[in-house]
């Protein structure tokens, strides 16, 4: 059995070392003054609408970043799909590659960071306002997918 004096010193550690432990938590948590944090490119990014497309605000969808991602003008969209967690454009004109073209372009311009970039199998992925993008597409048709970032 402990003693008061026993029960104060083992008691007297254990709130030094968690002193210790939360100390150096808060040391490791802070930022440093002398590293500027840069913003992030889609943060700081204006709308810049493509003089050859259209938001996907305009065609009617809600959900997703629909103010900064569009389709072209004369895109022939065979479905759609417009829910809190899945935006889907599936298009069968134009050409996949005409339309890889455009969201390289849109995507980069409206603060999307390009996570991927295949053009061999006709896809790209990129990132950014809480939201993931998918585009891929082949002689038939092409889809657009935004989802909810993990």
């Amino acid at each position: 059995m402990l003693t008061p004096p026993a029960v104060r010193r083992a008691l007297r550690r254990s709130l030094g070392a968690a002193l210790v432990v939360l100390t150096l938590a808060a040391c490791g948590a802070a930022p440093r003054p002398d590293v500027p944090v840069p913003p992030t490119p889609s943060a700081t990014a204006p709308v810049q609408v493509p003089s050859d497309g259209v938001s996907l605000s305009a065609l009617g969808f809600t959900y997703g970043p629909v103010d900064r991602v569009f389709a072209p003008f004369g895109a022939q969209v065979a479905s759609r799909v417009d829910q809190p967690d899945n935006v889907t454009l599936v298009m069968t004109a134009p050409s996949a590659a005409d339309l890889l073209a455009f969201y390289r372009r849109t995507a980069v311009a409206n603060g999307f960071a390009v996570t991927a970039d295949d053009p061999s199998t006709t896809t790209l992925t990129f990132s950014g306002f809480g939201w993931t993008g998918t585009f891929t597409g082949d002689e038939r048709a092409s889809a657009l997918l935004l989802r909810p970032a993990a």
